[in-house]
């Protein structure tokens, strides 16, 4: 009774007085809440409303606005140029949708791939394994004209922008007429997949690397021997709660063995931290999502962390040189097929 009473006084107030704006803005839309919630109360829906109401009342912080201001100014949520934005890729052979006109998949880089020197490792790997069995040429890449996908701008609550990006994005594939999208970013991933069909996007297949790789296996182009050395898996939250991809993980991992998981796995994996926009800005907290979870991992005795997302990349190797932890390595999984001598 108590209970009741209580929530039907919280629904008097303005939902921006009873919640505190630092809670609202620390949600790293990651959807465990949801996920996990006896009632199904559907949680993230509700903070996603708040804070596109924060945004129209201009009620951002600097931060935030810096990064609309970023995507909407020079295409990409880094404050960067675009120009050249691909041509680390191009110099390792991979075309673009001009130079290649019969390409399968266009190649979605995402921002984070396309400026962060080390995380661009992740997707040179998965360039090597194309190239090493024969597949480099289905691939092709917009270059200097693939921009944001508009994940981190809807995160942050600006919709009017994010639905900006998606038409245009969506002109450039009709252009290009493009059937697949494989990128290696599970929130470009995400949004290509769920929300941009919402938009009056045509039927077009989109496919993480994982799954690529996966098919790979499963049609005996790809063939290794088990990995020397243990490596703990951290499973994205875009992947696996989002998408349902948890097994399709599980077995690719296993066919390159050598992989454990830690308690929170799968669907019920634990957030890096980066999700929601909180990789472009400070959050207040007694102690850091992602140094939280590289505790878990660590707690498993394994010489390296094996990820499939740029975003956790970056979010749990920031963690582990913050914490100076030595002698552990955040990879992905393309790298350790990769390095791999047994690739045919």
């Amino acid at each position: 009774m108590h209970t009741c009473m209580h929530a039907n006084k919280a629904t008097t107030h303005n939902p921006l007085e009873v919640l505190n704006k630092d809670e609202l803005w620390s949600c790293t839309t990651c959807a465990a809440c949801t996920y996990s919630c006896p009632v199904s109360v559907r949680h993230l829906e509700i903070i996603m409303d708040l804070r596109r109401t924060m945004a129209e009342l201009g009620e951002i912080d600097k931060n935030k606005t810096a990064v609309f201001q970023s995507v909407s100014r020079v295409g990409n949520a880094m404050s960067v140029s675009n120009i050249n934005r691909h041509k680390w890729l191009t110099d390792l052979g991979v075309e673009s949708v001009d130079q290649n006109q019969n390409y399968k998949y266009l190649l979605w880089v995402g921002c984070l791939s396309s400026f962060d020197e080390r995380l661009r490792k992740p997707l040179e790997a998965f360039v090597s394994v194309l190239k090493n069995v024969g597949k480099l040429s289905e691939i092709a890449i917009l270059g200097d004209a693939e921009t944001c996908c508009g994940d981190p701008v809807r995160k942050l609550g600006e919709e009017g922008l994010f639905q900006e990006i998606v038409l245009r994005n969506i002109e450039l594939f009709e252009k290009y007429e493009v059937n697949s999208i494989l990128t290696t970013c599970p929130h470009c991933y995400n949004t290509f997949k769920n929300d941009y069909p919402d938009f009056s996007m045509r039927n077009v297949e989109v496919i993480h690397h994982t799954e690529f790789l996966s098919k790979l296996f499963e049609n005996g182009v790809l063939d290794l021997k088990t990995v020397s050395g243990m490596f703990v898996i951290h499973d994205p939250c875009y992947l696996t709660r989002y998408n349902g991809l948890t097994d399709m993980l599980k077995n690719l991992t296993d066919k390159i063995g050598g992989g454990r998981r830690p308690k929170h796995h799968g669907e019920g994996t634990f957030c890096c931290g980066g999700g929601g926009g909180n990789y472009w800005y400070e959050v207040s907290e007694k102690k850091r999502i992602s140094h939280e979870r590289v505790e878990q991992l660590l707690e498993l005795k394994t010489k390296n962390i094996v990820t499939f997302c740029p975003y956790c990349d970056g979010m749990l190797y920031d963690a582990i040189q913050t914490k100076e932890v030595t002698g552990v390595e955040v990879l992905d999984i393309a790298e350790i097929i990769a390095s791999d001598a047994s690739i045919r």
